[in-house]
């Protein structure tokens, strides 16, 4: 079995460096990565073990982290797996990959099965024990607060009922649908992000999944009236350190910033972007967004981009990432989701570009 240090307290600098770059220009700019994935692959764990066990998956991500010249470490896991399971959502468990929920089979399947959404007992249901012992591992091995996720409503719902059921409901069984999403928020999420936070009472940084909610999967009209008002909602039972940043799909529009403007609504301390948007784009465009709402910016370098990629184009696209995104400060970089397949002397690109061209002048307030 793979040995870990004691600690990894070096990750303070990286958060140190974050925090910094939100807020005006840091020495460089910070890099992050979601990573479960490739650490697993990396130190040959499978997927079963290594998600159901925090004693392995936290310390193998900071390992890793650590290992590729990755500033700021957080926690990730199967975020969108937690609360569906505990509620009776069959997920599948996989040899070398990352577990998902059954689709064949949705939780809900009408209105009769909405009793069936209840508020978990956080202590025994599921795996939310293990989220928190994951966290609290990651904070006693790092000295830093950690980040806490949760999934997002819409997403929820799609995996409990199936997204194009749920699709349909909103077009054609609007009473439903809301009674769906309001026992979502009021029985699982709110109370799980609550749980949460009373054990880490300092934290500061409590994120949405919300990869169902995209462009072309759905229309503006239904972000607007189904996916922003429960985000807000929760914002407004559990705190501003709630958000959710992740929607993709702005490229589809004729006017990308109708989308990036509903994302600062749930999201507004930093406008992210992410592949292949940005890609289609350019970083320019979010860079003046951002600028113009006088917010920090994140881009996110794609996970099929960093799959695919020679090592040479990786290292090109964050080059041109940063010295777009990073002039004048107040910008990270992301790498979104590495994968179990991800070359990892892509990874090893990323990380050079940044520090190549992401250094600022000691001139620079």
């Amino acid at each position: 079995m793979q040995s870990f240090k004691d600690d990894y307290y070096g990750f303070q600098v990286g958060a140190k460096r974050l925090e910094k770059a939100m807020k005006g220009i840091p020495d460089r700019v910070p890099v992050y990565a979601q990573m479960h994935e490739f650490a697993m692959n990396e130190l040959g764990y499978q997927a079963k073990n290594f998600y159901t066990t925090p004693e392995i998956l936290t310390p193998a991500i900071l390992e890793i982290a650590e290992r590729y010249g990755i500033d700021v470490a957080f926690i990730d896991y199967d975020v969108y797996n937690i609360e569906v399971e505990a509620l009776g959502q069959k997920v599948i468990y996989f040899e070398n990959d990352i577990p998902d929920v059954d689709r064949t089979a949705p939780l809900i399947t009408g209105p009769d099965d909405l009793n069936k959404i209840r508020t978990p007992d956080f202590e025994t249901a599921g795996r939310f024990t293990q989220v928190i012992e994951m966290h609290t591992i990651f904070e006693k091995m790092t000295g830093v607060t950690p980040s806490l996720q949760f999934c997002a409503p819409f997403s929820l719902a799609a995996n409990i009922r199936g997204v194009e059921n749920l699709i349909r409901d909103i077009l054609m069984a609007p009473d439903f649908a809301r009674d769906l999403f309001d026992a979502i928020v009021e029985k699982v999420v709110a109370p799980w992000i609550l749980y949460q936070k009373k054990h880490f009472p300092h934290v500061t940084s409590i994120g949405g999944s919300d990869a169902f909610a995209s462009l072309p999967i759905l229309n503006m009209k239904i972000f607007e009236e189904w996916v922003v008002p429960y985000i807000l909602r929760l914002r407004k039972i559990c705190g501003p350190e709630v958000y959710v940043p992740n929607w993709v799909g702005e490229k589809f529009l004729k006017k990308p910033e109708d989308l990036l403007a509903l994302k600062l609504q749930v999201s507004p301390n930093f406008l992210e972007g992410q592949d292949p948007d940005v890609a289609a784009l350019g970083p320019a465009l979010y860079k003046a967004y951002a600028e113009e709402n006088d917010v920090p910016l994140i881009l996110g370098v794609g996970a099929s981009f960093m799959d695919s990629s020679t090592s040479d184009e990786v290292y090109q696209r964050v080059k041109h990432y940063v010295e777009v995104g990073g002039e004048n400060g107040r910008f990270a970089l992301y790498l979104c989701n590495l994968s179990a397949t991800t070359p990892s002397e892509n990874v090893i690109a990323a990380v050079e570009a940044v520090n190549q061209y992401g250094c600022y002048h000691s001139s620079n307030p």
